[in-house]
């Protein structure tokens, strides 16, 4: 799902909270009742981040309580999320859980000790009291035929209970009534291991919700604007564009704004990676979540809080957290018609050994229990959530963001890169490569000087790369006078008393500029910076096909080209030719198109993957897959590197579920597992699914 930062007035994004979920399985259940809800365009439920994302049509008619109210009837809590909460807390975390396993163990010895009433009281307490989450989410689910993992806990520690209660003449009078007895340590044992693995389970995710809010917590949550002229204190969601604010040293800019008055210096490597403080003066423009260093100064509103740098960036992070991949949407379908499947196996297996092999009742009981633990899909709930939530937070840090995880997870599958040149590939900065001065009189220096005089009243990319070229130089600009410009062909003007002219030279296929200073003509030629490491483009060019698509002349193209290693390239393509080669190249293979200009839009988003950086269009930027915001397009290294770990770590977690519950439900069929022991295995299955997610990527 790649719907939920709004990028249309027709549609509006709901966040909830909710409470209750205990495996990826309840997450699936949640989405399949709100997407049934009218107005619902689309939902995404995530069970790590304990959040939905909604998207519905912007109707005023949309009863977000009534919403709410559908969540709660089927077992869960859920409330609209406050964006600028604190992290969460995982209440208790493991007292709950060591309270209850401590418990659990002495049973036995309260037991021998002849303290009936005492035991079946501790014992009662674990199972219906601390584990009574497992048994109302359960109850509900059951009302409409639905089923997960917590279906199998609740009814094989209630069985356990039970069977402890009954009496002999019930179980057969050839049993021995302390075995009896010995069924309520079984069901508290369910309880207590599940709740330990829940509660590192939990602990990881909150390790993971710290480490991604822990700048977003530090921002503002209300703001002094000045508004007609009043000071006025409003919820930072309620800014609008024209209010005005102060920032002191030392405080975050909270939204982003034009500087109208004072000066000072920024930080703004949250937002760009790079750590060398700017400055910003009268009427530059200030970005949401950069930090002021030295100086007050007062801002005027240019984007409201939603709309902000700093929050478009988080709701993407929120959104790809909380998305799914293909996968676990396969998993989610399999958990949900696994969990009958085994509720059939136990009762089986009951049957066969009470009624076919003969076994004492208890004994067939332990196997039928056995079977309904051991097989909780719970490992295999938990094999991609907290992969792709930390996979979510680990490229916001490396200074990239992806709409949603499938597009992560087949990134590093596609083996053709196109990039655009201009721009992309290149600076958009021109580097002066030689001059050609037949005028002795003047220097190049001095000649330099004159036009970059006359250029510093152009906005034109050339024009700004020669006025750079005399900053480096430090050459003092001089004034000048009758300043002309045609767009696309030149400029001329009046500097230190000579009539200079500068035209684009049209019989030169390389870049150039012809300069007249009076009578004498001389030649400026340039060629464009590379935008990207060599080291980066040699690593890429040995595992990828690499192809240049550019609407520049060939010659420059072919020059670029080769600068940097490049073979294949095609040039003079307008931005319908582009989209025509990406579509004729899509017949052969995926493809992933790297632009950055309002032209590489069809492109962009033709293309299998578009990736576009935070310098690029407004639009390239909506209609890209991934944004790179901070570290250029080196980070595309970045990219490959973590889809193919998170991929790898995906199908490691699957394998360990997999080979678990295949191997283990047999044992458990034929008797040589305990419930005690099928709980503990049960949970350190999941806790295994755990730390192997948490490792580093």
């Amino acid at each position: 799902m790649n719907k939920a930062t709004q990028l249309s007035s027709q549609n509006n994004t709901l966040n909830l909270d909710i409470e209750g979920m205990t495996c990826a399985a309840c997450a699936a259940r949640i989405e399949r009742v709100i997407s049934k809800q009218e107005d619902v365009l689309d939902v995404s439920v995530s069970f790590p981040l304990k959040s939905a994302i909604v998207d519905i049509k912007n109707n005023e008619r949309f009863d977000v309580d009534n919403l709410i109210k559908k969540v709660n009837t089927i077992g869960y809590k859920a409330k609209e999320a406050d964006s600028l909460r604190s992290n969460k807390k995982v209440k208790f975390k493991f007292v709950i859980p060591f309270l209850s396993l401590l418990l659990t163990y002495i049973l036995r010895f309260i037991f021998e000790a002849g303290l009936d009433v005492l035991s079946y009281a501790i014992g009662s307490f674990v199972i219906l009291i601390l584990g009574r989450n497992f048994h109302i989410s359960a109850f509900k689910k059951i009302k409409y035929l639905d089923f997960n993992m917590d279906t199998l806990i609740s009814i094989g520690s209630l069985s356990a209970l039970i069977i402890s209660l009954l009496p002999n003449t019930v179980l057969g009078s050839d049993l021995s009534i302390t075995n009896n007895k010995m069924f309520l340590d079984t069901g508290a044992f369910i309880v207590s291991f599940i709740l330990i693995g829940k509660a590192i389970e939990d602990k990881v995710i909150e390790e993971s919700v710290n480490e991604s809010e822990s700048i977003k917590s530090k921002m503002p949550k209300t703001l002094i604007v000045e508004r007609s002229g009043q000071d006025l204190e409003v919820p930072i969601k309620e800014v609008v564009v024209g209010d005005s604010f102060k920032v002191s040293p030392g405080e975050i800019i909270p939204v982003d704004g034009l500087v109208f008055e004072g000066s000072t210096t920024v930080d703004e490597s949250l937002l760009t990676g790079e750590s060398i403080p700017l400055v910003k003066k009268s009427e530059d423009l200030v970005v949401g979540g950069s930090i002021n260093l030295d100086g007050a100064i007062k801002v005027s509103v240019q984007e409201s809080y939603q709309k902000s740098t700093y929050n478009i960036i988080e709701e993407l992070i929120r959104t790809a957290q909380a998305t799914k991949p293909e996968i676990q949407k396969s998993l989610d379908k399999v958990t949900q018609y696994f969990v009958p499947i085994v509720l059939i196996i136990s009762v089986l297996t009951f049957l066969f050994r009470f009624f076919i092999s003969d076994f004492a009742l208890l004994d067939a009981l332990k196997n039928s229990i056995a079977v309904l633990v051991i097989a909780c899909p719970c490992a295999l709930g938990l094999a991609t959530p907290i992969v792709l939530f930390k996979t979510a937070t680990l490229s916001k840090k490396d200074g990239y963001l992806f709409k949603n995880f499938d597009i992560l997870q087949k990134f590093g599958d596609i083996n053709t890169l196109i990039f655009d040149k201009t721009g992309t590939l290149s600076s958009g900065i021109f580097k002066i490569s030689k001059i050609e001065n037949n005028n002795t009189s003047l220097n190049e220096d001095t000649i330099l000087q004159i036009i970059a005089s006359l250029e510093s009243y152009s906005q034109h990319p050339i024009a700004r790369s020669i006025v750079y070229e005399a900053e480096l130089r430090d050459l003092k600009l001089l004034k000048a006078n009758d300043v002309k410009e045609v767009p696309g062909l030149g400029i001329q003007g009046i500097v230190d008393d000579k009539k200079i002219v500068i035209e684009k030279n049209e019989d030169s296929n390389e870049s150039s500029i012809i300069v007249k200073i009076d009578d004498e003509k001389i030649y400026i030629y340039l060629e464009e910076e590379v935008s990207v490491s060599s080291n980066f483009l040699d690593v890429l060019r040995d595992e990828k096909e690499i192809i240049i698509l550019s609407g520049d002349k060939e010659v420059n193209v072919e020059k670029f080209a080769k600068s940097i290693g490049i073979k294949q390239y095609h040039s003079n393509k307008t931005p319908e030719a582009k989209l025509d080669f990406i579509k004729n190249k899509q017949l052969e293979e995926k493809i992933i198109y790297v632009g950055d200009g309002v032209n590489d839009s069809p492109s962009i988003k033709q293309a299998d993957i578009g990736i576009t950086t935070s310098s690029s269009s407004q639009i390239a930027q909506v209609a890209g897959d991934i944004l790179i915001h901070k570290g250029g397009l080196d980070t595309i290294s970045d990219i490959f590197k973590l889809s193919k770990k998170s991929k790898s770590r995906i199908y490691q977690n699957l394998f360990l579920a997999f080979v678990y519950n295949t191997s283990m439900i047999p044992l458990a069929v034929s008797g040589a597992i305990t419930p005690n022991l099928a709980a503990l295995a049960m949970a350190l299955s999941s806790i295994s699914v755990v730390l192997n997610s948490s490792r580093k990527l």
